[in-house]
């Protein structure tokens, strides 16, 4: 499985056990940056980063044929969604270059996928509030492992909020505060249709987050109701965090947070922000960190199909 993503393209490559479990034997999650700066540059990707994501995927082709993968499904989600016409000009140009066939899935199917991913393993039948912050999109659902009961599909994700809150900005630079006001106001807007005061935990995902928790530092707390989801955060603690990264410019994040798998640390404050603001909205007694991505939820449904 291939996830073209607004900031990373991710690969995962499992085979299915005797038992029938799938057993991961390949994955990598590497950023390419296909979405950044696009409204900058009339709505197209930037030629570099454009370059760079057909690059990975050729890389990604080559994985495939050393690991004889016989199944094989590429998507891409929010960013060349987004491109429209150009997105369908980028889908025939992979095509071309790396001779995969690119899937352009909706923001609801995203959500699904990633839901899917998420709960595959919780022991327990309590709601959950499920938070997948991507480059472009994020999407909020609201249920159980048993039953999605409301999903909620906005356009805040970290790429998105740079380019539109703070164009120009360089290595060196950091939010000014009335920037920082500014995509607070833009979250708070987005977040209107998500009920408040539902108390429900927030699972928050999107590849690497349990690492990205490791990397700044985060005091986490054990949590005992999936196995893939071992810890837990307070929401005070990523609010203070939050806090104080606001004000560290981004090449300096870098330096100070380090983690094998995470390199954008450049972001995290517009990702925790999403985060910090829906936990209020919710009145959430705590946020569980996850690794899951949509690409887990398409393995699951390929598998059961």
């Amino acid at each position: 499985m291939v996830d073209i993503g607004t900031l990373k393209v991710k690969l995962q490559i499992v085979e299915k056990t005797a038992s029938g479990d799938l057993k991961t034997i390949e994955q990598s999650n590497n950023l390419t940056c296909l979405g950044v700066r696009m409204e900058e540059n009339g709505g197209r990707p930037k030629e570099e980063y454009l370059q760079q994501t057909i690059g990975e995927l050729g890389r990604c082709k080559q994985v495939m044929e050393k690991e004889k993968v016989d199944r094989v499904r590429v998507v891409s989600t929010h960013a060349l969604r987004e491109m429209g016409q150009v997105g369908k000009e980028v889908v025939e140009l992979i095509k071309k270059k790396v001779g995969f066939q690119v899937e352009i899935i909706s923001q609801q199917e995203e959500a699904e996928l990633f839901y899917r991913a998420v709960l595959r393993d919780f022991r327990t039948d309590e709601d959950f509030t499920i938070l997948d912050v991507g480059g472009g999109s994020v999407q909020i659902l609201i249920g159980n492992r048993r039953k999605l009961k409301k999903s909620f599909l906005l356009k805040t994700g970290t790429s998105m909020l740079w380019d539109r809150f703070t164009p120009g900005h360089g290595a060196l630079d950091f939010p000014k505060r009335a920037e920082i006001g500014k995509m607070r106001n833009y979250v708070l807007q987005q977040l209107q249709p998500v009920p408040e005061k539902i108390r429900t935990p927030i699972v928050y995902g999107s590849s690497c987050i349990i690492d990205v928790f490791a990397g700044v530092r985060l005091p986490v707390q054990d949590y005992g109701g999936s196995p893939s989801h071992p810890k837990r955060a307070s929401v005070a603690v990523m609010e203070k965090f939050l806090g104080g990264v606001w004000r560290i410019p981004y090449d300096t994040r870098e330096e100070m947070f380090r983690s094998p798998t995470t390199k954008y640390m450049w972001g995290i404050d517009k990702a925790f922000l999403n985060v910090v603001e829906l936990a209020k909205r919710i009145e959430a007694p705590y946020v569980i960190p996850s690794n899951a991505n949509i690409n887990q939820g398409l393995l699951l449904a390929l598998v059961e199909a």
